[in-house]
């Protein structure tokens, strides 16, 4: 069978031999090899920074080989442009955006491939070819509005929309339902499967087991910039391809933390906030883990920005340590010790462009012992900067170096760090492992656990399940903007959590 992209089913469309790119003396890839084929789905592993975006940046052209061969749709490309790439038939899906903010979404859909008609831009027929994408993936974007009004979930959905309507040849995948709901990922497993029945090659990057599990066909496992193991997925254990990712086995992933509660720290009473937060009330304890669930777009994302002052209340009250907040602001709280760590951590949280010790330390500069006659004192903020490097195992521990050249598991312990850099009675994580490897969130887990046996209140806000479901103490679900349950005990599994997210009432046997 020859396949939409005009090679034979199982035939290679991409192939990398031997492939390494350095960076003055560090590799960030070394000798790696590894072959896409029509019609089959390659998974791709490794904790962050084992060198997954760099071979991505090889088969895109936005970085060159500097050692190895790539061979793209029967062609040697050893100075590949994006451009070239594109036009080869090699679409992608990154992490980080690649969206026009200022444009429509049907704009920014025809980016780099606009139609004409009499020298004009025909707007109404790109308008249509988005619609008919959305209508083959199944999912729906308002085409006129512009993206900087779109919800992150709806930028990705935008991004994986746009690939599909590039050349057909290769899709790539990073972590294409971190922000997504389960029908929205639902329709994308779908739309894989097809693609792949087509005989698109597709490269998939996840680390989630069940992802890997239900679409991949082989997996490519890379660790510190080397590769490391080559599998079909029928003959590998989800225990071995751990093991070949980290360098040792995992044998307890999620943590015990014990539950401790004192005296309520955060009482937040019939917050309603906008069009998603209809009257929400919950409290959190000291020494304790509070989850809130639901599906992407329930509303439990705009809870914690409003609790923050990043949103308007229309109603409610939240009352802090015993003290109600008559006017709060995000720099009011922080100063009462309430911190919140967005999603959005290349958006919101991180200054890219600034070296990981400003990025750690700039909330500490006010404080007594930072500063001496209006100078910043650089010795003893650079002793805070090596030990949290150190308790995070961030990588490279390298205190100058610019944020935005750290993988996204390393740029999240530097929110982290941030956070941990001075005390505080809150903490509200939101998605705060959504797109970071295995062993990053072995890390951030054993970092609840210190927090929590040190008497924090937490707010875990998570769309996995799992995570939600063996880390709470406590969780509240919430459906289309209202809360739906509190559980506890016995009562939390993934079972009644789903059900309650639907809306739904679980069975008599669930509970």
């Amino acid at each position: 069978m020859i396949t939409a992209a005009g090679i034979k089913d199982g035939g290679v469309f991409a192939s990398l031999s031997g492939a390494s790119k350095f960076y003055g003396s560090f590799a960030a890839l070394k000798n790696v090899s590894l072959t896409l084929r029509a019609g089959e789905v390659h998974m791709l592993l490794g904790e962050n920074g084992a060198g997954k975006s760099t071979l991505v940046s090889l088969l895109t052209g936005t970085n060159r080989l500097d050692e190895g061969e790539l061979v793209l749709a029967g062609r040697a490309n050893p100075s590949l442009t994006p451009l070239d790439a594109r036009e080869s038939g090699v679409n992608t899906v990154l992490q980080d955006f690649g969206l026009a903010p200022s444009l429509t979404a049907a704009e920014n859909y025809a980016l780099g491939r606009e139609k004409t008609r009499g020298g004009l831009l025909d707007k109404a027929a790109m308008r249509e070819d988005m619609m008919e994408a959305m209508r083959k993936l199944g999912v729906s974007i308002d085409p006129d509005a512009r993206v900087d009004t779109l919800t992150r979930a709806e930028q990705q959905l935008l991004e994986i929309v746009r690939a599909l309507g590039g050349k057909p040849g290769a899709l790539i995948l990073d972590e294409p339902t971190a922000t997504l709901s389960h029908d929205e990922s639902e329709h994308l497993f779908a739309t894989v499967e097809v693609l792949k029945s087509e005989g698109w090659a597709i490269l998939y990057i996840s680390h989630r087991m069940e992802e890997i599990r239900r679409l991949g066909d082989v997996v490519t496992i890379l660790r510190d910039g080397r590769f490391v193991g080559f599998h079909r997925l029928a003959d590998v254990t989800n225990k071995q391809m751990i093991a070949e990712m980290v360098g040792r086995e995992m044998a307890n992933f999620y943590p015990e933390i014990p539950r401790a509660p004192g005296e309520t720290v955060l009482d937040v009473r019939g917050l309603s906030s906008g069009r998603k937060v209809k009257g929400i009330s919950f409290a959190l304890r000291a020494g304790e883990i509070v989850g809130l669930g639901g599906l992407v777009g329930c509303g439990k994302a705009e809870v914690a920005r409003a609790i923050f002052g990043l949103q308007e209340l229309d109603a409610g009250e939240i009352v802090l340590a015993g003290e109600r907040i008559a006017s709060h602001s995000p720099a009011g709280l922080l100063d009462r010790g309430l911190i919140y760590l967005p999603q959005d951590r290349r958006g919101e949280a991180l200054a890219l462009n600034r070296s990981i010790s400003e990025n750690m330390t700039i909330e500490v500069l006010g404080h007594a012992g930072s500063a001496r006659a209006g100078f910043v004192r650089t010795s003893a903020l650079a002793g805070l900067v090596r030990d949290l490097l150190a308790r995070l195992k961030v990588h490279p521990a390298e205190p100058n170096k610019p944020v935005q050249e750290l993988s996204g598991g390393n740029q999240q312990k530097i929110v982290l760090g941030r956070a941990l850099s001075c005390e505080r009675k809150v903490y509200i994580f939101d998605e705060p492992t959504a797109g970071i490897d295995v062993g990053a969130r072995l890390d951030f887990y054993n970092q609840l656990q210190g927090l929590c046996a040190d008497g924090a209140a937490i707010l875990l806000i998570s769309s996995d399940l799992q995570e939600l479901v063996h880390l709470s103490h406590r969780i509240y679900v919430m459906h289309e903007g209202v809360c739906t349950a509190e559980l506890e005990g016995n009562e939390i599994s993934e079972e009644i959590v789903i059900a309650y997210a639907f809306g739904e009432t679980p069975k008599k046997e669930l509970q």
